[in-house]
């Protein structure tokens, strides 16, 4: 095999390791809502039972991409497959830019849902605390295969073989597209989701490791998946 065979193989793997991740959540989500398979019964709410059944579905293939990424190039999991919450350059100070990315993108998700929470009727009562523990479980297990599928193995396995601004810019499409049909959705999602994923992907890059993008999405999410039990408890 010749070094630019080598090299595209490099290349490839990892974008297609990532993209199959990715695809692999809409099918499975397209397969349960069309009832090709069942969703396991944990819930009187049929959209906690999809949620359940998609995230622990999932949930595996994640650790699936890590091991696959491990097999081809250890050394850079090695280095990436960490919290990693200071910042690797001087030139990057992430004890600053993480809090405020926090905060920023949050305040943000959290004005996007205040308006289908408001037009839904959503309520905070026994109900939504009741759901409150399947919101923080789901909000992590979808950040973590998220950020796996998008951000690790995109970091990963193309760092040294494309410039950090590139790398930013494969995971942000990655993550951003398939939002147009998830929450936010429409061009805007992709938009707002893509430029979230950008800054993760950077995060990683800079922090050599997946601390601040897991949390800044997990807070996305528990905003996310709050707001659909607020307004699951508006509807009991």
């Amino acid at each position: 095999m010749n070094n630019s065979s080598l090299n595209s193989s490099q290349i490839i793997l990892p974008i297609a390791i990532s993209v199959s991740g990715v695809l692999t959540m809409s099918l499975i989500a397209f397969l349960l809502r069309t009832n090709t398979i069942s969703a396991w019964t944990i819930s009187d709410h049929a959209i906690v039972n999809f949620t359940f059944t998609m995230q622990m579905m999932v949930l595996p293939i994640s650790f699936l991409a890590i091991g696959l990424m491990y097999r081809y190039n250890r050394d850079s999991i090695k280095t990436f497959f960490r919290l990693g919450i200071t910042s690797s350059t001087e030139s990057n100070n992430w004890n600053f830019y993480g809090p405020a990315m926090a905060v920023a993108f949050t305040l943000g998700t959290i004005s996007y849902m205040a308006v289908s929470v408001t037009s839904q009727h959503g309520v905070i009562n026994d109900s939504f605390y009741s759901l409150l523990p399947l919101v923080l479980l789901f909000a992590f297990t979808n950040a973590w295969t998220e950020e796996i599928f998008a951000r690790l193995v995109i970091v990963a396995g193309l760092t040294g073989k494309f410039n950090p601004l590139t790398i930013c810019w494969i995971s942000a499409i990655i993550f951003g597209v398939p939002h147009f049909f998830g929450t936010p959705s429409g061009w805007f999602g992709v938009i707002m989701s893509g430029l979230l994923g950008w800054f993760l992907a950077k995060s990683v890059i800079e922090t050599k490791g997946i601390g601040w993008a897991l949390f800044i999405h997990f807070l996305q999410d528990v905003v996310i998946f709050g707001a659909g039990a607020m307004i699951l408890a508006g509807q009991t």
